[in-house]
């Protein structure tokens, strides 16, 4: 399923609909966050250049085309240091969306596609394993924290996070384990999870809509199984990925063959995609963050029979939609693993934002 046909259709699930703002922090007029950002997001995008000729090895002109969109950012970040206006509005969700238009115009776009395929051959080869491990935990409560933990886990890997980036750069064999070591223990910044296993105790929810991060083990370790339980109850599940590249996130073609490789050693995924109880589909955005506003037609007519709504990862859940009210039950998960934006939070790096709001 597509959405092509229209990707400005609002959430229909949104509260406050004419109210909705996604982004988190209005750069325009939070100087602070502004001064940190701008450097940041810049010296994230010249890190790429050093990568770009790695990841696309079959462009001769890849570094060439990286360094023209670097000079591109540095030239908007000059012009937003004197005058935000600029761009309006100013956020990290427009920065980024500003950085992926730029690399797709220049003919790079899917210019992490070799670090996906690499990333996520090897998560799906440890896929039945860790529905296995789910699977041998009988007592409810630690069965779902071993899920959500495993969603966590995995949306450590994010090329996007300069910490991870060191992290992984540094110690090629860092893996899902590991990732389960770096995230912050419970009690968690933001922990929800009691208020979650309440919920899900009793009644199961009819049908949820999960908006995915990143490829590889985030996607495969993290929140397949989580989509797994949640069709083992008899709830419909909506994956929704992003329409257009960006970064190392899962797009709707990789959704699709992802979902078909790891069907090929779960039962439970097999089945419900033949019964269309498992349903795919993209959602309308091109950058790293999401913007409830602009979705594609396709899913929202998915989301108007839906009870719960999950969203995972730092730029769809904390750059965006931190403060977002639905009018059914959602599910927001990240962890935060940018250390400035942590702090601003009252948190720590690698804090665990696990928020859970009924409908309302």
């Amino acid at each position: 399923m597509t959405g092509n046909e229209n990707n400005n259709s609002v959430c229909p699930l949104l509260k406050n609909p004419d109210s909705y703002n996604p982004d988190t922090v209005d750069l325009i007029n939070n100087l602070k966050a502004r001064n940190y950002w701008l450097p940041c997001l810049e010296q994230m995008v010249k890190k790429f250049v050093k990568k770009a000729q790695h990841l696309n090895p079959n462009d001769p002109y890849a570094m060439k085309k990286a360094e023209a969109c670097f000079q591109d950012f540095h030239d908007l970040v000059e012009k937003l240091s004197t005058d935000p206006m600029t761009l309006k509005p100013l956020s990290v969700r427009t920065l980024l969306e500003f950085h992926e238009d730029n690399l797709r115009a220049r003919n790079l776009k899917d210019a992490w596609l070799l670090q996906k395929e690499t990333e996520s051959a090897q998560a799906l080869l440890e896929f039945r394993n860790r529905i296995d491990k789910i699977d041998s935990i009988s007592k409810f409560e630690d069965k779902w924290l071993e899920i959500i933990q495993g969603v966590l886990a995995g949306n450590v890997f994010d090329w996007g996070a300069k910490a991870v980036i060191e992290i992984i750069e540094s110690s090629k064999e860092f893996g899902f384990i590991d990732a389960l070591k770096t995230i912050e223990r419970r009690p968690w910044f933001h922990d929800d999870f009691d208020t979650w296993l309440d919920r899900i105790k009793h009644k199961p929810h009819k049908s949820c809509v999960i908006f995915v991060d990143n490829s590889g083990v985030d996607f495969i370790l993290g929140i397949l199984p989580l989509a797994r339980q949640l069709l083992s109850y008899g709830t419909n599940v909506v994956l929704t990925a992003n329409s257009h590249p960006a970064l190392n996130d899962v797009t709707f073609r990789e959704l699709q063959l992802y979902c078909h490789r790891a069907a090929e050693s779960c039962g439970i995924i097999e089945r419900a995609m033949k019964e269309r109880r498992l349903v795919l589909v993209e959602n309308g955005q091109r950058g790293p963050c999401l913007d409830l506003s602009t979705l594609s037609s396709g899913l929202c007519d998915l989301m108007k029979s839906a009870d719960l709504v999950i969203i995972e990862g730092m730029g769809r859940a904390v750059h965006t939609n931190l403060y977002a009210e639905l009018t059914v039950d959602c599910f927001k998960l990240a962890v935060l693993k940018n250390e400035w934006l942590a702090h601003s939070l009252g948190a720590q790096q690698f804090s665990v934002i696990c928020d859970f709001k009924a409908a309302t």
